[in-house]
């Protein structure tokens, strides 16, 4: 499914855009007016959000390639209803060749191989080894008949002597794979999802709706295999059964971070370009505008280009106090002077810890150890898990961590990264970033919600739950 969003004047501009960059199967999903005059060049505008699934775009795209650039802007001015019958009837002359080659490469018959019988016995053995036996029995006799020339006017040229011995080496080779092939035994039935890890057949389809899901395979075998040996046979057959139990399973093996922000000082720290920033602002906006409180916003990034400069761009708007930290003698000064102040969010520099100075340094721009202070790991669900995982790792084996925020996840419908990454790291989950609107996108984390982005429960584009 493709998500996007276009903007236009008018609500019938909107929709030719839709139309033509998605099709006339697009589903219009949301539709407002830019009443401050946030549109095109500060003018008023209208903004639609509309989906496509990714087989309706290709169906489109393959059609639109045939036409000529006449036809192709005649096309664009029809109807989305005549659209739509053009595309249909592209593909189905498409499927209708596409079947008729089929036909006419498997009607070439490339070696004929029939069932002897001599004086009335039937062949012994296995039925479809005797059959490759025979034709190759009859190919290897057809092979040295070629060395008997039929008629005698001229004796073979050399050419036509080694062709005939490369043939017969060929035929030889033959030979050998088909008596090897007919010492191993044959199965031409392809095992089920899941069955090289121990699964029964019964559980293939919630095991491959896991893994679409983005759960890996070790976690997804593992709760499988608990649930075959809890569940009794007759509801290991029913899948209902078998995605509740492993709903509720989530459910209590899931630690979420409960209360809210306690601690007096709240750091973000992370990989680059994972949210960090972005996830401060939002905590920060909601702390000002809907908890009331006064805070003061700290950044440790000296060294990324705008970094402070955009946190203190932030602070101004919010009314509220900014300081930079280049040192760790700097604290000391930073925090008397925020004596006043209900909570200090700091944005810590983002890296990957791929040296000892890295470590050190980060280590040495942390508020310090004494003070009342929250320390959340900030991650893209967007990263491989693989890597997202080694970084973390490096993480919590150099620095403190005391719970997960993970941003993104508007992006991806592979949320079973979540699991993934808070089965590792075996940290409480926070809170989610789930859209780039200021305070609106930042969202309590809860059990519910993670069994709800795995099973796709709720079936609407903007993710919906408990805000900060």
């Amino acid at each position: 499914m493709q998500v996007k969003k276009f903007e236009a004047k008018t609500m019938k501009e909107a929709l030719e855009m839709v139309k033509a960059h998605m099709g006339p199967d697009a589903i219009i999903l949301t539709a407002r007016d830019h009443s401050r005059g946030f549109g095109l060049v500060g003018e008023k505008s209208v903004e639609v959000t509309a989906a496509v699934s990714e087989e309706a775009l290709r169906k489109k795209q393959l059609a639109e390639q045939k036409l000529n650039v006449g036809a192709k802007e005649q096309y664009q001015r029809t109807s989305a209803r005549s659209q739509k019958e053009f595309i249909d009837r592209y593909f189905e002359g498409y499927k209708k060749k596409q079947v008729e080659k089929a036909r006419s490469i498997t009607s070439r018959p490339y070696i004929e191989i029939i069932d002897e019988e001599e004086n009335g016995a039937e062949l012994g053995g296995d039925r479809a080894q005797q059959r490759i036996r025979s034709a190759s029995q009859r190919a290897w006799e057809a092979i040295q008949g070629m060395e008997e020339p039929t008629a005698p006017r001229r004796p073979p040229s050399s050419a036509k002597e080694k062709e005939v011995l490369a043939l017969r080496q060929e035929v030889q080779k033959l030979k050998g794979i088909i008596e090897s092939f007919s010492k191993v035994p044959q199965s031409f039935i392809s095992r089920h999802p899941g069955a090289e890890h121990g699964l029964v057949y019964e559980l293939s389809p919630v095991f491959e709706k896991l893994r679409k899901a983005g759960l890996s395979t070790e976690n997804v075998v593992e709760v499988l295999l608990k649930a075959q040996n809890t569940l009794p046979l007759a509801q290991v057959r029913k899948r209902p059964f078998v995605e509740a139990w492993v709903a509720r399973y989530i459910l209590d093996h899931v630690h979420v971070r409960e209360g809210g922000a306690r601690e007096r000082i709240q750091v973000f720290m992370g990989p680059l370009a994972q949210g960090k920033t972005s996830s401060l602002v939002k905590m920060a906006s909601h702390m000002v505008i809907c908890e009331k409180k006064s805070i003061a916003i700290v950044s440790a990034d000296s060294h990324k280009v705008g970094a402070a400069e955009q946190l203190k761009i932030y602070s101004q708007i919010l009314n509220v106090p900014f300081a930079l930290v280049k040192k760790a003698d700097d604290w000391s000064k930073i925090l008397e002077k925020l004596d006043h102040v209900d909570h200090i969010l700091v944005d810590m520099p983002g890296s990957n810890l791929r040296s000892i100075e890295e470590t050190e340094r980060l280590k040495s721009l942390i508020p310090p150890a004494n003070e009342s202070r929250c320390v959340h790991y900030v991650q893209s669900v967007l990263a491989k898990d693989e890597d997202a995982q080694a970084i973390a790792k490096r993480y919590q084996g150099a620095l403190p961590m005391d719970d997960l925020i993970l941003t993104g996840l508007d992006e991806t419908i592979r949320h079973g990264f979540i699991y993934n990454i808070h089965k590792s790291l075996n940290l409480p989950l926070h809170s989610f970033g789930i859209g780039p609107q200021i305070p609106e996108d930042l969202e309590v984390a809860t059990r519910e919600r993670i069994v709800d982005l795995i099973f796709k429960i709720t079936k609407v584009k903007k993710l919906a739950g408990v805000k900060l």
